[in-house]
């Protein structure tokens, strides 16, 4: 059958007529949802730099007080400040925690999401929650994004089915400064898999007061086998000139000072106290507690920053200029098409001829 004669049977048939409508209206919806994502502008990526050192752990009662244990993947998370879920449906896996939020956000790209929609999914989702973390990233970002992605503080870098370290030296390396939060996923047999994982917050009461430690660098994540409240606690993570000084309180089977690029720059072992001095080129410095049995602290990282009070820089922000012409170039074409879609095949203003539209196709 010619397409010609094809598209006149769907015209004179109604229940292919309305399934061709549903069909294009569901495209249309498709279309119009991934065009109306912006472009954003990315700054140059440059690792951190400055003369100034930001500690996270500075605060002098933030260590043995307080720390208030937390997995953001519990069922039995009964705070509402920390209410927690995951977002996303794209079929590539890409992921993200919402801490403590306030609304769900329901509209996602299902295919190939590009770096923009990522960092416009990022943006939309910090208007409805507290904080966002990338989940499991190994599974649902490329390397290469995170050179670049912004405006997000935490990384879900450690879970009981996927280890992210790597990715989160990625985004160190490149300037962002993100805190490590590590989960249990609550369909794995711990039988199989006896590490379990969960984040230590430092001087924080509620929940509220545990977002704010996470989102400061005011926690570390833990990894363990056996009780939690058998495991060694941070005692201090101190400054002083150029050398920072951390403290555990039982003696660590190893501690390692990681920085730029993932090189373990220096090793400790049998010590319950070790010292490390920032080098010129030290960017960050991350440190990993080891104990035995594998039970293992992981500290967030103390990073140069070149001002004497720190925050952090805004890295992506939106071509507003591009983003306009695209649109207006987009809404042109998507009308042009559907002009001539429905005029040339599908809408059939005139009397359908005697003894046709039987509802058969031929």
């Amino acid at each position: 059958m010619s397409e010609k004669k094809f598209w006149k049977k769907i015209k004179n048939n109604r229940f292919y007529l309305a399934l061709t409508g549903i069909i294009g209206a569901i495209l249309l919806f498709v279309l119009v949802l991934y065009l109306a994502v912006p472009s954003y502008t990315f700054a140059e990526i440059e690792p951190f730099n400055g003369e100034f050192i930001y500690n996270p752990y500075e605060s002098k009662d933030s260590y043995l007080n307080n720390i208030y244990y937390i997995d953001f993947r519990s069922k039995t998370i009964d705070d509402e400040a920390l209410k927690t879920y995951e977002y996303g449906y794209a079929l590539t896996g890409t992921r993200y925690l919402c801490l403590g939020y306030k609304e769900k956000r329901k509209i996602d790209y299902p295919f190939l999401q590009s770096i923009h929609y990522k960092q416009f999914n990022i943006d939309k989702l910090n208007k409805k929650t507290r904080l966002v973390a990338l989940a499991h990233p190994s599974k649902g970002f490329k390397k290469g994004e995170l050179t670049r992605l912004d405006h997000y503080r935490v990384m879900e870098a450690l879970t009981t089915n996927y280890n992210s370290l790597f990715y989160w030296d990625i985004a160190l390396s490149n300037g962002h400064r993100v805190s490590i939060i590590a989960t249990n996923d609550n369909e794995t047999d711990t039988c199989k898999n006896p590490m379990k994982y969960t984040v230590a917050c430092m001087n924080a009461n509620n929940g509220e007061e545990v977002l704010t430690s996470i989102e400061k660098g005011n926690s570390y994540a833990v990894a363990y086998r056996g009780e939690l409240f058998e495991m060694p606690v941070l005692q201090e993570v101190t400054m002083k000139n150029d050398t920072v000084s951390i403290s555990v309180s039982e003696k660590a089977k190893e501690i390692r000072f990681i920085g730029q690029n993932a090189i373990v720059k220096q090793t400790v072992k049998d010590v319950s106290k070790a010292f490390y001095h920032f080098e010129k080129y030290d960017t960050y410095i991350r440190t990993e507690i080891e104990f035995d049995n594998d039970n293992t602290l992981y500290l967030n990282p103390l990073v140069r920053h070149q001002y004497q009070y720190f925050f952090d820089l805004d890295k992506a922000k939106v071509m507003k200029g591009r983003t306009y012409l695209m649109w207006t170039v987009y809404v042109i074409v998507v009308l042009a098409f559907a002009r001539k879609l429905f005029k040339s095949r599908v809408i059939s203003t005139g009397p359908r001829p005697k003894g046709e539209g039987n509802g058969e196709i031929s």
